[in-house]
């Protein structure tokens, strides 16, 4: 079985990023999987190397935005190079029709559409390609109910848990030790932090309001790279907080800075199914997250859902109980597995279904 995972967001560190790297690892361990993937960016060289290892090609066809019609060209002439028997394209709009009507072309005999948000930021053109959409897809997976419902309406989905491997998450006081002195932050200090790509759905300039007011023994880590990095900062430093934010630009050790946080926020215009909080639920941490994110995260059933206004996650930050983390991390772990968030559980769930479709 040939497969073509397919990101139409840049392949880098971001939730979709993590689905396609993760599965695509484990897929390749089967014996009669062979499995490529397909970014619309340059990818790293550190994410090619890692998927490298694993006997994972990493494709990339540019100008997936800027010039489709170019982009669609090349996208039919690899897959009928390559000849796939299934093309799994993962994204959150209509604007996957590309990727399935180049896939329905080449002769592909399973096109996946793997609904990841809730909304999308191009709302007119997600509109307009409803009807292909719905002509080209033959196969509809999403993250969650909501992003099943959102992108497919009253159509037939498969849920696909965003997994992740529950033990690289676990807890480790060492690590935080280590962590918290490499970062300059004293034993009084409460932690904030923040994992996630710059931009306007993630909404990281929210948390300088909330900092602004807060007690100095409060800092925060925001972890990540994206469009809006330097506007951030430049904010960070008009607002005269530079000495109270850290910013980390990409990293590849997150877990790392997670056992080193005290509280996780994730202030979010929309999200659908979002990674990282699963990731520190594992990790035993208490969490403030927008209440514009999907409700359906909440599988330890201690997540706090907040309006996005900065006066209440003032007082939600200042309220908030810190738990012994070795015992929050233990048990959290225990409830995502139980509700099937383990990515090699995912993984199989995937292998399944495809071989169900290609035996159709």
């Amino acid at each position: 079985m040939k497969v073509l995972l397919v990101s139409t967001n840049n392949l880098s560190d971001n939730g979709i990023s993590t689905f396609i790297i993760n599965n695509a690892k484990l897929l390749a361990k089967k014996d009669d999987v062979h499995v490529d993937v397909l970014a619309p960016n340059e990818v790293a060289k550190d994410i090619k190397n890692d998927l490298k290892k694993n006997k994972i090609k990493v494709f990339e066809i540019h100008n997936r935005n800027s010039n489709p019609k170019q982009y669609f060209k090349r996208l039919i002439s690899l897959l009928k190079r390559e000849k796939y028997d299934v093309v799994h394209v993962n994204g959150s709009s209509n604007i996957m029709s590309i990727e399935l009507a180049a896939a329905f072309f080449a002769g592909v005999k399973v096109r996946i559409a793997h609904s990841h948000n809730t909304v999308t930021e191009h709302e007119r053109l997600h509109k307009l390609l409803h009807v292909p959409f719905n002509m080209f897809v033959n196969c509809r997976v999403a993250c969650n109910e909501a992003a099943g419902k959102w992108l497919f309406n009253n159509k037939t989905f498969i849920v696909i848990d965003n997994g992740i491997f529950l033990d690289k998450y676990r807890f480790n006081s060492t690590v935080r030790e280590q962590m918290r002195e490499q970062l300059g932050i004293g034993k009084s200090d409460i932690l904030l932090g923040h994992v996630g790509g710059f931009n306007e759905q993630k909404n990281q300039a929210f948390l300088l309001e909330v900092m602004k007011e807060l007690d100095a023994k409060y800092k925060l880590v925001l972890v990540g790279q994206g469009g809006l990095f330097d506007q951030v900062k430049k904010q960070t430093k008009n607002m005269n907080l530079q000495d109270r934010i850290i910013f980390t630009g990409s990293v590849h050790n997150v877990p790392d800075y997670l056992s080193a946080m005290d509280i996780f926020v994730l202030p979010s215009r929309f999200e659908g199914q979002p990674f990282v909080v699963v990731e520190a639920s594992a990790n035993g941490l208490p969490i403030i997250l927008s209440d514009k994110v999907s409700r359906e995260i909440d599988l330890t059933g201690k997540l706090n859902f907040i309006p996005l206004n900065p006066k209440t996650w003032i007082k939600s930050v200042q309220q908030i109980a810190l738990p012994s983390r070795d015992t929050e991390s233990e048990d959290n772990i225990k409830r995502l597995a139980a509700h099937g968030y383990d990515a090699i559980k995912n993984a199989d769930d995937l292998y399944n279904l495809y071989v169900e479709r290609l035996n159709k």
